[in-house]
């Protein structure tokens, strides 16, 4: 292990990749694509799989399809849910009596050197997790002026202080596991040097970061081929690979170690179908528009326009038709396209095992939620959140102190939301209102303190100044008499204590 910084020359490249990587790049690529479908990509015809085996699909159909693609999964939909609930409200933070609490201060305030709180970090990191998981290297080589420290000593002389970087595995070209699947090394691609102003070029350097359990490898490679490559070492002092991985699944195959599964490696290859049958069912649709035939006229005494509220004048016997196609095909495939759609659901957790969707003339299409499944998902995902957190906060800490600290010494605690709004409000309160009709239900104050509770959680926010004033109130109400009165009052019925339409 070197006990000092230094930098020197190395015929190394630092940008190959391994065997698993080249694999996967191609299936991480679809993850974010699906995830993020930027126009250049849609419009780009990247996943639009030209039509014929033999014959060749002619290029101003394809160029059609491509502009007119539209990606209507539900990807993004399925990340933003989880993202919005498990960060409804901010994570909760526990460490006044540590003895680093004055470092843990400045750290949780920028956790990356450019003012991100550790909230906004994780909530990033999240997204990623949920796409293709996500490793979160714990860094601190730098150097002031140009002059890089030589030892801890000089690192605190200097103000360098641990910082985070989140990476997805498209930016991992190598690493190796022990037999654990802890890291031996992993190797991080930094990207090309930004230009410091506007009239100033970039990418003159690509750099990579290697980290061991007790060194770090900052390669420079320039983008003149004449140019050695550089590569500062230093060490790491703690005897671990600064890096925490947050991945939403991890492959059990032993040939692939430290591959993440995320919650689209199922879901982007049907997207990527479905895609695809949605541009078949356009192009089925627009050949089936209807042509009209002109029988018993000269072609250049057919008007060259058709308008609304137009009118022809055709000699005597002439007759115009007009051509439709059979629509059971077209039919077929949108069926088949709702079969789709329910799928990604079903596999997203946000319907029941037959995918029932529940039509709503006002919204379109409501998902029914299956709220156990994915609640017990995303409550395991806040533990996870929390460990991770945690796995943080003690490698940023024994970086800054140049050894590895237990847990227990540092003292911090984070807890994350686990009160979900899955269930729509109007929902909620059908289910208050059939169980006012159950057999000893005004006897369970307990129950229907639960239930209320449940109706205002859905409706309100946990930093909602009247938040704590309506439990009180919800506290305090006799639940067994309210209810009971209401329902007993001359001229009500059931469904007027339901909300219509779209109120929920």
């Amino acid at each position: 292990m070197p006990d000092s910084i230094a930098t020197k020359t190395t015929e190394f490249d630092p940008s190959a990749t391994n065997a698993i990587y080249d694999q996967l790049q191609g299936a991480w690529t679809l993850n974010r694509d699906m995830a993020e479908m930027h126009l250049h990509v849609l419009q780009g015809g990247v996943y639009l799989d030209e039509f014929g085996a033999k014959a060749t699909e002619s290029a101003s159909q394809y160029s059609w399809r491509k502009n007119a693609s539209i990606a209507i999964d539900h990807s993004a939909d399925l990340i933003n849910l989880r993202i919005d609930n498990l960060f409804r409200t901010p994570p909760v933070r526990t460490y006044g009596k540590s003895p680093y609490k004055d470092f843990l201060d400045e750290f949780l305030s920028s956790v990356d050197k450019a003012g991100t709180t550790m909230t906004d970090f994780m909530r990033h990191a999240m997204r990623l997790y949920y796409v293709n998981g996500v490793d979160v290297v714990v860094d601190k080589q730098g150097s002031v002026d140009g002059q890089e420290p030589g030892n801890l000593a000089q690192e605190r002389a200097q103000g360098l202080v641990p910082y985070l970087q989140a990476f997805e595995p498209l930016e991992r070209p190598d690493w190796a596991v022990d037999h654990a699947g802890a890291y031996h090394w992993v190797r991080f691609d930094l990207g090309a040097d930004a230009a410091e102003d506007e009239d100033l070029d970039g990418g003159a350097t690509h750099s990579y970061l290697t980290l061991t359990r007790d060194e770090w490898r900052l390669y420079r490679v320039s983008a003149e081929k004449s140019e050695a490559t550089q590569v500062t070492v230093g060490p790491i002092g703690i005897g671990r690979v600064p890096v925490v991985s947050f991945y939403f699944k991890q492959s059990a195959w032993p040939e692939y170690p430290k591959v993440p599964l995320s919650l689209l490696t199922r879901i982007a290859p049907i997207s990527r179908y479905l895609l695809n049958l949605v541009s078949q069912i356009q192009i089925d649709i627009y050949r089936n528009i209807a042509f009209l035939v002109a029988t018993g006229v000269a072609a250049d005494k057919i008007p060259n326009e058709i308008t609304p509220m137009g009118c022809w004048s055709l000699p005597e016997g002439a007759e115009v038709k007009d051509i439709a196609g059979d629509v059971k095909h077209i039919e077929s495939k949108i069926k088949f396209a709702q079969v789709l759609m329910e799928v990604i659901l079903r596999i997203g957790k946000l319907t029941g095992g037959t995918g029932d969707l529940e039509s709503r003339a006002a919204s379109g299409v409501q998902v029914a939620v299956e709220r156990t499944e994915l609640d017990n998902e995303m409550r395991m995902t806040a533990s996870q959140a929390e460990q991770v957190e945690r796995d943080i906060i003690q490698l940023a800490v024994s970086r800054y102190k140049g050894e590895l600290v237990p847990h227990d010494e540092i003292g911090y605690r984070v807890v994350y939301n686990r009160t979900f709004v899955l269930t729509p409000v109007k929902a909620l309160i059908e289910q208050a209102v059939l169980f006012q009709k159950t057999a000893g239900a005004d006897e369970l104050d307990v129950m229907q303190r639960l239930l209320m509770k449940r109706i205002l959680m859905a409706i309100s926010k946990d930093d909602d100044p009247d938040m704590k004033k309506a439990m009180d109130e919800i506290e305090e109400a006799k639940m067994s008499l309210m209810p009971q009165k209401a329902a007993t009052r001359p001229g009500l019925k059931d469904t007027d204590l339901e909300l219509e339409g779209d109120e929920a």
